[in-house]
């Protein structure tokens, strides 16, 4: 296995709870019970369209659009931390199945 650039503790969630880390399934429950797909279409737009286009002070100007963006990225960053969960889980799940078939045979 090819080692990684980053120190072994960096590859650990930080945002999750306990509950969901051995769940992660339920990060995304949170996040679409906040918002369907297409809501969160809307809102990513938005997001990219006031953060990369520069027009952050004069898009975002209350307080509440603000504390909007922060929130849409620590959403994401618990998504992407619950989606590296799922697929640890996933490659595990293969591994142990490689290693079944390789026994049976």
């Amino acid at each position: 296995m090819k080692k990684s650039a980053y120190p072994e503790w960096d590859m650990y969630s930080r945002l999750l709870t306990n509950e969901e880390h051995a769940d992660p399934d339920l990060v995304l429950e949170e996040l679409f019970d906040f918002a369907h797909l297409p809501e969160w279409r809307n809102i990513l737009w938005n997001w990219l369209k006031i953060t990369v286009s520069g027009s952050y002070n004069t898009e975002a100007t209350t307080s509440s659009e603000r504390a909007s963006i922060l929130f849409v990225y620590e959403k994401l960053q618990r998504l992407i931390e619950a989606s590296h969960l799922i697929h640890l889980q996933q490659h595990t799940l293969q591994q142990t199945e490689k290693e079944k078939e390789r026994h049976i045979f």
